[in-house]
């Protein structure tokens, strides 16, 4: 969970919790939702039993008059169905453990920001102790704005001093979909002549999007993990696009699809008349680096829906086999001091970075800075930066002596 809030904005807070990962079906069949199968709906999750009613069955009822051929059908899937994790794995369901805080340092020995990570370290879910390990969210803040650069240069990125990149990485994902191909494998070596429609499985990182006002953060206090049920914000823009999240709509509408147009998706939290200061924003595109050393570039797809004051959001991976995923999301404010810089190039100005900066790999949660110039400034911007950090401090203590019972004020004052 990350809050966070502008100085101009002191009336309300700003909420990205990351609840989870869903494992769904990307199989173009009318029975998983209409629409484009490779964006995330809540129907397409993949579940044994949800794999059965749209495929098992439809082959039981084929060969319901030939028993023999039935219940090999049945014993193949009894011996298949227990090695299935569930669809989702629910992040407050884990332990995360805090790394060290880390100054990132320029070659001549100078602070241009702070660097840690939260790394998943134990869940007791059923068969999800492969995430153990292999989960991290490792998040960086600057007193300038720096270009990011990927140890290959694949990809390319400009973060303001007002923002708090993020990186998501998924190591080593045990695939339902693996087991799928498995069964079907095993019914094709029985003779059974049967087929998957085209597609493949996919992996969706929920998030949920909040704005409380200040007034009301004292009744999240007694069940912060539900904080956005104290929600008060009336709009989210997606790019251009005002949505409206009054209604909880997740009980009678499929997750929406999002465009992806741009080589960064922003989302603006908003009122009925005016964009906010608060946003989060994501990378069109992840990487997944393999074994053999080789790197790929995938693109992401997104959904959302609205649910009661606030947004779900659900941004969706390729299927990346036995490798390791990295995606680039990040929170910030846009001030009349900071703009933001998305992957343009041509940015000049007193934001435009100067330092050039080597971001980690795999389940690495150190950055290196590779060249540029120091800038020695302690602005606005740095300001912001600086509260959010504070904030998510604040909500990591908060939610520990939640844990244990123990009152503590969230909110800081000064």
């Amino acid at each position: 969970m990350f809050i966070w809030w502008y100085n101009n904005e002191s009336d309300k807070i700003y909420v990205v919790k990351y609840q989870g990962l869903i494992e769904y079906f990307a199989f173009n069949n009318p029975l998983l939702g209409t629409g484009n199968p490779l964006y995330y709906t809540h129907m397409r999750q993949a579940w044994s039993y949800r794999f059965r009613e749209i495929f098992v069955s439809p082959w039981e009822n084929r060969w319901m008059h030939h028993m023999n051929r039935l219940m090999l059908l049945r014993q193949i899937w009894m011996q298949m169905e227990p090695q299935w994790h569930n669809a989702f794995l629910p992040f407050d369901a884990a332990k995360w453990n805090l790394t060290d805080i880390k100054n990132i340092i320029t070659p001549e020995g100078e602070s241009v920001g702070v660097s840690f990570a939260f790394k998943l370290v134990y869940t007791p879910l059923y068969r999800f102790q492969f995430a153990e390990n292999n989960i991290m969210i490792r998040v960086r803040f600057y007193n300038q704005s720096v270009t990011e650069q990927s140890v290959d240069k694949l990809y390319q990125y400009n973060v303001t001093a007002g923002e708090m990149k993020m990186d998501f990485v998924v190591n080593k994902w045990v695939w339902n979909m693996d087991r799928v191909k498995q069964f079907v494998a095993k019914l094709q070596d029985a003779g059974f002549n049967v087929t998957l429609p085209q597609g493949e499985s996919r992996l969706a990182l929920w998030v949920n999007l909040a704005s409380i006002n200040m007034t009301k953060l004292s009744l999240a206090e007694d069940d912060p993990e539900t904080i956005e049920g104290q929600s008060t914000a009336t709009h989210i823009c997606i790019e251009n696009n005002r949505v409206n999240i009054v209604a909880n709509k997740t009980a009678t509408e499929q997750e929406h699809p999002i465009e992806i147009l741009k080589p960064v998706i922003k989302l603006g939290f908003a009122n009925e008349t005016k964009t906010l200061g608060g946003f989060f924003r994501f990378v069109s595109n992840a990487t997944v680096n393999y074994h053999n050393g080789t790197t790929t570039i995938v693109p992401v797809k997104a959904s959302y829906i609205a649910a009661g004051s606030h947004m779900r959001l659900f941004i969706g991976y390729p299927y990346f086999g036995n490798g390791t995923l990295e995606h680039d999301p990040s929170i910030g404010v846009d001030t009349p001091q900071t703009s933001p810089s998305g992957t343009s190039p041509g940015e000049t100005g007193p934001s435009a970075p100067q330092i050039t900066v080597q971001t980690p790999t795999g389940m690495d949660d150190t950055p290196v800075v590779i060249g540029g110039t120091l800038i020695h400034l302690f602005t606005p911007q740095l300001m912001i930066a600086l509260v959010i950090i504070v904030s998510v401090f604040a909500a990591t203590l908060y939610m520990t002596k939640w844990k244990r019972k123990t009152p503590v004020n969230v909110v800081g004052t000064g």
